[in-house]
C-alpha cells in the first residue's frame, strides 16, 4: 500500500476534488470524472464547476455557463467563464488551491465547498430570472462586485446580445 506521503501531485488534488462532489448539496449535478467536472442542465443554460491543476500542482477551481440558444448560432454557447474565487469578494488575483499538504488539503476543500455553496450556487440559480439577469449584466456586467471585470468581454456581450431585451 503506498503512503499518503508518497501520493503524486495528480492523486492529491483527485482526493480533493472527491471530497468537493461528495458535498450533499452537489447531488444534481453530474460528476464527468474523465473532465473533472460538475455538470447541470436546464431547458436553457448548461452549468459546470470545472477542476483543473496549474504547473505546481495546485488546484483549480472554474464556473461555467453554457447557452443552448447560443450554441445553436456559434461553435460554443459559452456566455460566462471565470474561477470561482472572482465570484467572491475576496478575489485577489489569480489563485490557486494548494492541496499537496493534508492540513492544507482539509482547508482548502472546506473553502471551496463553502465557496460553492455560497457563490456559484447562488450565481447559477440567477438565470432562472433570464430578463432580470440580463438587465443586470447589461448594466454591470455579470458580476457587478469586480468593477470592469466583464465590461470587454466578448461572452458578455454575446449574452447581453442574446438576451437583453431593453432600448
Amino acid at each position: 500500500m503506498v503512503n499518503k506521503t508518497e501520493l503524486k501531485a495528480s492523486e492529491l488534488r483527485q482526493l480533493a476534488i472527491d471530497k468537493i462532489i461528495a458535498a450533499p448539496f452537489l447531488n444534481d449535478f453530474k460528476y464527468l470524472k474523465s473532465r473533472k467536472v460538475l455538470k447541470k442542465e436546464d431547458k436553457e443554460f448548461i452549468f459546470e464547476i470545472c477542476f483543473g491543476a496549474t504547473k505546481y500542482s495546485a488546484l483549480k477551481v472554474y464556473i461555467i455557463v453554457e447557452s443552448k440558444k447560443i450554441k445553436k448560432k456559434y461553435s460554443t454557447g459559452v456566455c460566462f467563464h471565470s474561477e470561482l474565487i472572482a465570484l467572491t469578494k475576496k478575489y485577489t488575483g489569480n489563485r490557486d488551491y494548494l492541496v499537496s499538504t493534508e492540513a492544507e488539503r482539509e482547508r482548502v476543500i472546506q473553502e471551496i465547498i463553502e465557496d460553492i455553496h455560497a457563490f456559484a450556487l447562488p450565481f447559477f440559480k440567477r438565470f432562472e430570472h433570464l430578463e432580470t439577469l440580463a438587465e443586470q449584466v447589461h448594466n454591470s456586467g455579470f458580476l457587478p462586485h469586480r468593477k470592469r471585470f466583464d465590461t470587454f468581454n466578448p461572452l458578455t456581450k454575446r449574452f447581453i446580445d442574446f438576451y437583453y431585451q431593453g432600448e
